[in-house]
């Protein structure tokens, strides 16, 4: 994850202001009139929730011992 952090932060420096205002046809229509800004706002955004959900699992696993020692336990 660490690795693919840093991929991706090496990619927004190399980013300038003409770049990131250049326009943008994914993941919308091409005449949508949105920017690459625009993208890279998404794709953090859905990298913040890909994340979030690891975290969850990791912890619904790490509860896991617990809960099959104790089944009547409500955490």
């Amino acid at each position: 994850m660490r690795d693919l952090r840093a991929e991706w932060r090496t990619i927004l420096d190399g980013l300038d202001d003409a770049a990131l205002g250049a326009d943008s046809g994914y993941p919308w229509p091409a005449d949508a009139g949105l920017t690459v800004a625009h993208l890279v706002s998404w794709v953090d955004a859905e990298l913040m929730k890909n994340v979030a959900e690891i975290g969850q699992l990791r912890m619904l696993r790490g509860v896991r011992p617990r809960l099959i020692r104790d089944p009547n336990s409500h955490c």
